[in-house]
């Protein structure tokens, strides 16, 4: 029999609001556990860039509302990012419905599966129904 350990997912949080990145980062920890790491808590585009080349994250958790951060030139840098990677910006705002967050996930596929993918059923929230 073969044991094989999955490492934790590994997660940068960028934000330079501390109670945003330090109480995501708690939050994280206490419903994971060992299924996560935080490698980082960067306050600025640049350094974000720099996490995301010397950590190789699994995901990046990006505080939407911050507008030190530049997003437009984040998303830029990801999509330079070699490998796959999701990016998750996420807004406290909340409106009638809620929190929400923006999702990108860059991934890599065989051509012959695009058409799968095309197909797939994308969840419509309220908003998009009204």
């Amino acid at each position: 029999m073969i044991i094989t350990e999955s490492r934790p997912k590994r997660v940068l949080i960028a934000s330079s609001h501390s109670l945003f990145g330090n109480g995501l980062q708690h939050l994280l920890e206490q419903r994971w556990g060992a299924d996560v790491l935080i490698v980082g808590l960067v306050s600025t585009t640049e350094q974000a860039a720099e996490a995301l080349r010397e950590h190789e994250p699994d995901l990046v958790v990006v505080d939407y509302d911050d507008e030190t951060l530049n997003r437009d030139e984040f998303l830029a840098r990801f999509m330079e990012f070699k490998g796959t990677l999701r990016i998750v910006l996420l807004s406290l705002e909340n409106d009638k419905d809620g929190a929400e967050a923006i999702i990108y996930d860059r991934r890599t596929m065989q051509a012959e599966r695009i058409d799968d993918w095309m197909e797939m059923e994308i969840p419509v929230s309220n908003k998009d129904r009204e």
